[in-house]
């Protein structure tokens, strides 16, 4: 073997593991490439999950701000129509005066008591006062009942003192407290 051939094999050998090396730090870098291509996938991934929940858990909440507003709303609107429905109530009862002037009378009959003052607003001081002196004094049979002269600021109904008690049966208070032990079952009427 000649030193030719001797050369031609070293260099031949060395091409083949250079060769082997080139392979191998390829192949290296092929699979760091693909592990760090891998990483950030599952980082982006991961990052549009947070982001994805982020969004999603921000839309459940704008929804559930837009729903109380529209709930809130509502309620109102239904507070409004009671309201109305109510103030309704009261100049109902007050529109026929033979109806209204017998619930005044019966109001009379149940609450007023020796020693008490009867107090009416204006018109009805003047449409209905010396009727009830009369009924009081006639058919009551109470003598120390007294109708004020001076017109009290009410709607409409009446309102008796006396020194141990007031009663209030002026429209606002009696529609109230109708309102009051009424309105659940109205409003499930009204809005079903």
């Amino acid at each position: 073997m000649g030193i030719e051939k001797i050369k031609d094999l070293i260099i031949n050998s060395a091409k083949k593991k250079v060769e082997e090396m080139i392979e191998t730090a390829k192949r290296d870098l092929e699979e760091e490439f693909s592990k760090f291509k891998k990483q950030l996938d599952e980082e982006y991934q991961a990052r549009l999950e947070r982001l994805k929940k982020e969004i999603d858990e921000e839309f459940d909440r704008a929804k559930v701000i837009e729903i109380s507003k529209i709930e809130k709303k509502k309620l109102l609107k239904k507070k409004e129509i009671l309201d109305e429905f109510f103030e309704h109530l009261k100049s109902m009862m007050m529109k026929d005066e033979k109806s209204y002037k017998k619930m005044l009378i019966t109001l009379l009959k149940r609450d007023v008591v020796d020693g008490s003052t009867v107090y009416l607003n204006g018109d009805d001081l003047k449409k209905f006062g010396k009727d009830f002196e009369k009924l009081i004094y006639q058919d009551l049979k109470l003598n120390d009942v007294k109708i004020e002269e001076s017109p009290i600021n009410i709607k409409g109904g009446l309102i008796i003192k006396s020194p141990n008690f007031e009663i209030d049966d002026s429209i606002d208070e009696l529609v109230d407290s109708f309102r009051e032990e009424k309105e659940i079952e109205i409003a499930k009427e009204i809005f079903g």
